[in-house]
């Protein structure tokens, strides 16, 4: 303000007298320089050669008309470098573009992925927490109906600690605890994961003990979020470097000729929404004539590879985790040398014949078979015949038996039957004469000719004997011993009086 100022002040003192408000008289104006210094925010107005005023345009319009910023007029050559700088080429302006469209649709692809694979991952959880809780359920079975604390909270237990529970409890049907089992040692870092893992999963899965269509108890279960945290975490960390690497390609591709460029990436783009959306995972990138399109695509083709491969993967562990679990659960009740149900299995159906028999006003029989010369056979010929006769008298049970007939190996020599419905106890004795005369035969091995053995057996009636399996059990196992020291290969029927001498032996 004060340059302009002085410079008006020069030109005024340049003018003419007559110019600088000097009259013909040559009076001198008085009020120029007192209201020059009233009002040194006014500036002249600049002055046509004929003395008139020139009118002035505004500023800033002019100038943006050609190109120019507002209040630069007096910098124009500096402006125009200025102007230069600002503007970017085409090149760098479509690079940038690119760029950023590439990012977008890499975090769009990022954030998908991390969605599927949560969703993924939660319904697996689920499952796997629902199947844990019913293996718990049907193994615990026994005990609940049984009331046994000690076999449950075993039970739990073990496989609580097999698959990493937080915790797992079994609720009677009054709501009361029957097991429960915690898990210990839980670190700082374990709870904040844990608490998280929460947040993210549905960590709690609960089923029925259901016997005979009855609901005895409730089996709840939590899980441990830590582990499944760590798998999504570790998916999002894959999920990352697959974006950097996107977003390195395609800042690459960025330099080339977008005729050159586009319709590769849309081909890419199509093959991976088809890829996304329909499960195609069998689908491959076409080669490409950009280098690095080409291994942008290479590395698109493993990446499905290596989902298709994780998926076949994840399927053929999930048939053999099954198929696992049918063994053991067949191991868990069956006899490996006979393939005879045992003893769990056995007790099993006795309580439910039982239970059965008790409601429907039903007959039952148990037969308590032990063999009178496995003991010298096993010590005269070797453990192989031994087997060889075990499995030949399993083998006679069974055909002896109807179908809805039990027939299970206890342990070593000793075998029972279960037999219901009966009509009496004449049907039992039956049965059990029949099998004392096909094993009274001798077993013809291929590897030790013929093997001269027999076998005692005792019989209790259901309920005239016993009540409970248990009862029926030692029964039959105390006539069984009577008819072994009376008279080896035959068979006895329970008798309180005559066999309270076995039942002392036994106990």
């Amino acid at each position: 303000m004060r340059c302009r100022l002085r410079r008006c002040a020069a030109r005024r003192r340049a003018a003419p007298p007559a110019a600088r408000g000097h009259g013909p008289a040559g009076a001198v104006d008085r009020r120029g320089r007192g209201v020059l210094r009233r009002r040194r925010h006014v500036l002249p107005a600049p002055r046509c050669a004929d003395g008139g005023l020139r009118s002035q345009p505004r500023r800033g319009g002019a100038q943006r008309a050609q190109g120019q910023p507002t209040g630069a007029a007096h910098r124009a050559p500096a402006g125009g470098r200025l102007v230069n700088a600002h503007r970017q080429p085409l090149l760098q302006v479509l690079r940038a573009a690119h760029v950023r469209l590439g990012l977008a649709a890499v975090i769009a692809a990022g954030i998908v992925l991390t969605l599927l694979s949560l969703l993924t991952l939660r319904t697996y959880v689920e499952q796997n927490l629902q199947l844990v809780a019913r293996s718990i359920a049907y193994t615990v079975e026994p005990a609940t109906v049984f009331d046994d604390r000690a076999a449950a909270t075993e039970t739990l237990a073990l496989i609580a600690a097999q698959e990493n529970l937080l915790s797992a409890q079994v609720a009677r049907r009054d709501g009361s605890p029957l097991a429960r089992y915690q898990r210990d040692g839980k670190a700082t870092h374990d709870a904040a994961l844990t608490h998280l893992g929460t947040l993210l999963f549905p960590l709690r899965a609960a089923a029925p003990v259901v016997h005979q269509g009855t609901n005895f108890a409730e089996v709840t279960v939590q899980g441990n979020g830590d582990v499944y945290l760590l798998y999504l975490l570790k998916v999002v960390a894959a999920v990352a470097g697959c974006m950097a690497v996107i977003g390195w390609w395609v800042s690459r591709l960025s330099r080339r000729i977008e005729s050159e460029i586009v319709e590769p990436l849309n081909s890419l783009a199509s093959l991976t929404r088809t890829a996304r959306t329909e499960r195609s995972l069998g689908l491959r990138a076409p080669p490409a004539r950009v280098h690095e399109i080409h291994n942008l695509g290479e590395d698109f083709n493993a990446l499905l590879a290596e989902i298709q491969a994780r998926e076949a993967e994840l399927v053929a562990k999930h048939d053999d985790l099954k198929v696992a679990n049918e063994s053991l659960s067949y191991l868990a009740y069956h006899d490996s040398l006979t393939g005879l149900p045992n003893r769990a299995s056995f007790l099993q159906h006795a309580a439910r014949a039982v239970i059965t028999g008790r409601g429907q006003g039903s007959n039952a029989a148990m037969l308590y078979i032990d063999s009178d010369s496995f003991k010298s056979i096993n010590d005269s010929l070797g453990h192989a015949a031994g087997d060889d006769v075990l499995i030949e008298t399993a083998r006679r049970i069974r055909a002896l038996l109807r179908e809805s007939d039990v027939v299970a190996r206890l342990g070593g020599d000793e075998f029972a039957v279960l037999l219901a419905p009966i009509r009496g106890a004449e049907d039992a004795t039956r049965i059990a004469e029949e099998i004392a005369t096909a094993l009274r035969a001798p077993v013809t091995s291929s590897r030790f000719g013929a093997i001269d053995t027999s076998a005692s057996i005792g019989v209790a009636v259901f309920p005239r004997h016993g009540h409970t399996a248990q009862a029926l059990l030692v029964a039959a196992d105390a006539a069984m011993y009577r008819a072994k020291t009376s008279q080896p290969g035959s068979y006895c029927v329970f008798d309180s009086e005559l066999d309270t001498e076995s039942d002392a032996h036994l106990a």
